[in-house]
């Protein structure tokens, strides 16, 4: 004879301890406390960004999820949750104090963190818990949704009330009917069962990008990659770097939001600077900003801007040389090795940083950052990179075009016959370039190698930004 649980006494299901009592607290029970252990040890173990990210939603969160169904929580609950789990981030360095609460919930696409809200996982599991029973034809089931209905009539706790309630927020009106319980919109279209958590996130992103658009502050710089309609949507890439130390991807995310401790951040965010002095620490010429600090300032120009600039640029150079079978290998792109100053054979010579010698016009700006010259095709390309801030790309490439008009009519004196291309290419300093510029790389390396270029330059100008934005913070 199998004996009755014991008050008290317990029992192992699917790797969970139960009882005969029914826990209806569980933001202060032991599943918290294992929420938070495994949290603990995931953000301060040696695991990349996207990794932590990840471990989090597969490890840490269903701990809490495995018990919400059955579960009644109150969003302040729910809300402290989100803040420990913050202030877990904020102690091992995966974010800074003061940055966006929003961004760490919206896609990493957006340049978010993909992090999911607890608070937003209750409610979704409550609703999608109420349309499955509306759904389910099991006899068992059918008395359950009658024990629910009594509950909501007189007025006791009820999931159909709590379902309810939570689609109201999202602006859907909850039509629970069985078999098929929907959903309508205000504005009149049906959300059913299977949609139903492919809509809710889509409404969560929206608000999510509209509190981000409000913040004029951490928010500004997001919100203009946003509403910027030239820039690839591939900016935000190095977000699905896994390989990424979590400082790398913190460090970025000041920037984006404009966390460096500069004089400006001290006198207009923290109020901590109060004179009226707001000019560069370097080089006492412009207000001292996030811009105007990686990408702007003259006493960085000739060294940590030209590192960058060279960093990104000869990533390029080699794939052109290695599709021209003028090298062997491809260094990586975190490699220090750097080019030879000339590379050729009877059919192609590559040139990187040399002068042209103008021998029938006057040539003022004769040294191209790199230069081909292709015999066999007949076809002379100019390569010209630069590192601008996010709001001066377009700006920059006229500039380029303009600047080397002159080397280009001499190259075409010089070179009867050729054909004289130049390509500008353009990456900001927070790994932002164009969609032109896609075509660019594109014709220049070939279609199945332009995107794994264009995301390895990306990499080498985001980490000698951060290399710049951390030797801000030593010199001043």
């Amino acid at each position: 004879m199998i004996e009755s649980l014991k008050e008290g006494s317990q029992y192992k299901f699917l790797g969970v301890l139960e009882n005969v009592n029914h826990d209806r607290q569980p933001g202060s029970s032991e599943c918290k406390k294992v929420y938070l252990d495994r949290l603990s040890v995931i953000w301060s173990s040696p695991l990349s960004d996207y990794n932590r990210v990840l471990a989090t939603s597969q490890f840490a969160l269903p701990a809490l999820t495995y018990f919400m169904w059955t579960q009644v929580c109150t969003t302040t609950d729910l809300q402290r949750l989100n803040r420990e789990t913050r202030k877990v981030m904020v102690v091992n360095g995966a974010k800074h104090p003061l940055s966006s609460t929003d961004l760490l919930y919206l896609p990493r696409k957006l340049g978010g963190r993909g992090l999911k809200s607890i608070e937003r996982e209750y409610k979704t599991v409550k609703i999608k818990g109420a349309m499955n029973l509306y759904s389910n034809n099991d006899p068992t089931i059918h008395l359950v949704r009658q024990f629910e209905e009594k509950a909501a009539r007189t007025g006791s706790g009820s999931l159909i009330k709590d379902a309810e309630s939570y689609t109201k927020q999202l602006g859907l009106r909850l039509e629970l009917q069985y078999p098929q319980p929907v959903g309508v919109t205000e504005a009149g279209n049906v959300i059913d069962r299977k949609k139903f958590s492919g809509w809710s996130k889509k409404v969560n992103q929206s608000r999510g990008c509209a509190e981000i658009e409000s913040e004029r502050w951490q928010g500004k710089l997001i919100a203009e990659r946003w509403r910027d309609e030239d820039v690839d949507e591939e900016c935000f890439a190095w977000k699905d770097w896994k390989t990424a130390p979590i400082k790398t991807v913190a460090g970025l995310q000041e920037l984006y939001q404009q966390l460096l401790p500069t004089k400006l951040y001290a006198s207009r965010k923290t109020k901590t600077h109060t004179g009226d002095d707001e000019k560069c620490r370097l080089c006492r010429e412009a207000q001292e900003s996030v811009a105007h600090v990686v990408s702007g300032c003259s006493a960085l120009a000739q060294t940590l801007y030209l590192t960058r600039h060279n960093a990104a640029l000869k990533i390029l150079f080699f794939e052109m040389l290695k599709g021209y079978q003028l090298a062997d290998a491809i260094p990586p792109w975190y490699s220090p090795v750097q080019p030879k100053p000339v590379y050729q054979d009877d059919k192609v010579t590559a040139y990187w940083d040399v002068p042209v010698f103008a021998e029938h016009l006057q040539v003022r700006a004769n040294r191209v950052d790199a230069r081909f010259v292709d015999r066999e095709n007949r076809e002379v390309m100019l390569i010209e990179m630069s590192c601008p801030w996010m709001d001066n790309r377009k700006q920059k490439e006229e500039e380029k075009t303009l600047k080397y008009a002159p080397l280009r009519l001499e190259l075409k004196r010089q070179h009867p016959g050729y054909k004289i291309r130049q390509f500008n290419i353009v990456i900001d300093a927070l790994g932002g370039y164009s969609r032109s510029l896609k075509e660019e790389v594109k014709t220049l390396v070939g279609s199945d190698r332009y995107r794994e270029v264009l995301r390895r330059m990306q990499k080498a100008v985001l980490s000698h930004t951060l290399h710049i934005a951390k030797t801000f913070k030593v010199m001043c």
